[in-house]
């Protein structure tokens, strides 16, 4: 008996079921064995497998181990099963298809591999209720897997709705019986943490030199739109953009977030013996802390159709299959744990260092991306949008200069999931839609007697007694000092632009890291004063958009300082494009 550490769990986010879609009988190697380990192989080699009396193409097979040249074991990622294949024919090297080197782009020597197809993938996944979608592909342009580094704290579940049936009767001795019924279940419920963690793409990294990123992109896609962005620009649907040093940053916003389904996810929680699958998970609500003592960090909370234990390697992303010439059996299921179950089959790589090193980038690390520290953090507000001045019951045209204490800003979706309510079946819930979009948060200050500062701002709000909708130009920077008074040659909110964060009011890159909360209409309420050994100040804000009809309410744009160089994942002639295409 194998127990589940929860410090042990790593957990994938994707936008595919993750089972490689077949073709009648046709799909990807699933199981199979060496039946020829040819000469001049080298531990790290690629091969690339066809096959010469089928169909079968594409598969790619990592050399783990040789014998005087010869292959005694592969490691197969979800990725490079191939496509095509029937269960019988043999997959033989193709021609000049090896391939070695630290990017894995130098031809190779070795020759004469033959692997044997025992199982391949049936496009469906193992409850038989979701079509395969694709294979999980890490990295590169056309990436649709992301592992995240989660903080301590996360959780999924699904509960039950039941019903029941009670007798209430009268007399001396009544029936006093219950029964109870399952009705159906609800929307699984998730949620967990991740640090803000901005970086810089590197020359050896799988997007261009120069361009701005973050570990949770994938998140940001799935709270603002439909699609994930590609290397250089947006795609359709997707509300992130990436960018080089020229355009700075990383930039989400939510102007492609007005549809009825948002994203859906796959996201898997790959426990230390077991992995969840939480299946058309949804994102409602991002929660962003600005906790002045802490890191800066996001918790991501949403719903789900079902929870299911993922039963099939195809199926898993934190799993890839390693062969070697003994007889693997029919199927990889009967192989799923980390352990020899027979000596007739080898068990699955007992831990997921294969596809980390063949399948994704790992970001998660403290040298790849940057921490950001909430003791840095500062606000800028501005009303120069409003005019009118006090004369009128507006407000001046000023800057406020305020250091916050603390805080937070709220992003919710408000999806609603939908369950049937049929008699006698426990019904599931078949779909979800969105609900207004709604950003908002509260802020807190120190109560101080400065020009333009907290006491100022609370009592020109208390005295614009006629402002029924006060606008400020209202960003919050986190991780970062901004320099207030170069405001006015910053970029708009909602673009790139070619300033820093901190800039001089030059072009002059000035790089510090940090993340760019721009609400260009907020909506503040007068503050509410809070006694304490210090007097303190509250205020709430909402973020508007220029009318009811416009997702412009809010931008968030990412700079990163750390350079995400690894070589095995450049953008040309990587291991990314060369094995996992």
């Amino acid at each position: 008996m194998a127990l589940n550490l929860s410090r042990n769990t790593k957990v994938f986010v994707s936008q595919v079921n993750g089972c490689n879609p077949a073709d009648g009988v046709k799909g990807g190697i699933k199981n199979g064995k060496i039946t020829a380990g040819g000469s001049g192989y080298n531990v790290g080699d690629i091969i690339t497998c066809d096959t010469t009396s089928g169909t079968g193409e594409d598969a790619k097979f990592i050399v783990k181990a040789v014998n005087s040249g010869a292959v005694t074991k592969v490691a197969m990622p979800n990725n490079c099963k191939g496509k095509k294949f029937i269960v019988g024919e043999t997959a033989a090297q193709a021609t000049d298809a090896v391939v070695t080197g630290a990017d894995h782009s130098v031809t190779a020597s070795g020759e004469g591999f033959i692997f044997t197809v025992q199982a391949v993938t049936a496009g469906v996944t193992a409850d038989g209720g979701r079509i395969g979608t694709g294979l999980f592909k890490g990295n590169e342009t056309d990436a649709n897997t992301f592992r995240l580094g989660v903080l301590d704290g996360y959780s999924f579940s699904q509960g039950s709705d039941s019903t029941d049936v009670t007798i209430s009767e009268a007399g001396a001795t009544p029936n006093r019986g219950s029964k109870r019924f399952n009705d159906s279940l609800p929307p699984a419920e998730w949620s967990f943490g991740t640090y803000v963690r901005p970086f810089q793409h590197g020359a050896a990294s799988y997007r261009a030199n120069g361009t701005f990123d973050c570990v949770e992109n994938i998140m940001w896609a799935a709270l603002s739109g439909t699609g994930l962005p590609n290397a250089t620009e947006n795609t359709t649907g997707s509300g992130v953009f990436v960018s080089n040093a020229t355009e700075k940053g990383s930039l989400c916003n939510f102007t492609e977030s007005d549809v009825h389904e948002l994203m859906k996810l796959s996201i898997y929680f790959a426990l230390e013996n077991t992995t969840y699958r939480l299946n058309q998970a949804q994102i409602n609500q991002a929660e962003i802390d600005f906790s002045i003592d802490g890191i800066a960090q996001i918790t991501w909370s949403g719903n789900a159709t079902t929870i299911d234990q993922v039963s099939e390697v195809s199926e898993d992303p934190s799993l890839a299959v390693e062969f070697t010439t003994a007889n693997q059996g029919a199927d990889s299921a009967a192989i799923l744990s980390a352990v020899t179950l027979n000596a007739n089959s080898l068990a699955l790589a007992d831990k997921t260092d294969n596809c980390e090193e063949f399948n994704y980038v790992d970001t998660t690390g403290p040298s790849d991306a940057d921490y950001l520290r909430n003791k840095l953090s500062s606000l800028f507000l501005n009303t120069a949008s409003q005019g009118g001045g006090k004369d009128s019951q507006g407000l001046d045209a000023k800057n406020y200069a305020i250091n916050i204490t603390g805080g937070s800003l709220t992003i919710a979706n408000n999806v609603t999931y939908v369950t049937p309510e049929t008699i006698g079946v426990v019904d599931k819930p078949i779909g979800s839609f969105t609900g207004a979009r709604v950003v908002n948060g509260s802020l807190t200050m120190y109560l101080d007697n400065k020009s333009n500062g907290s006491n100022d701002l609370l009592s020109d709000l208390a005295a614009a007694t006629d402002l029924v909708s006060n606008s400020f130009d209202m960003r919050l920077y986190m991780g970062v000092a901004f320099n207030t008074t170069a405001v006015g040659a910053s970029e708009v909110p909602g673009s790139f632009g070619t300033h820093d964060f901190g800039t001089d009011g030059t072009n002059a890159p000035v790089i510090n890291a940090g993340v760019e909360f721009a609400m260009p209409r907020a909506h503040l309420t007068v503050p509410t004063i809070e006694v304490g050994d210090l007097i303190s100040a509250s205020v709430e804000f909402a973020a508007n958009g220029s009318s009811l009809l416009e997702g412009d309410e809010l931008s968030v744009k990412y700079l990163g300082v750390t350079s995400h160089t690894q070589a095995g994942y450049k953008s040309t002639g990587s291991q990314a494009e060369a094995v996992l295409a």
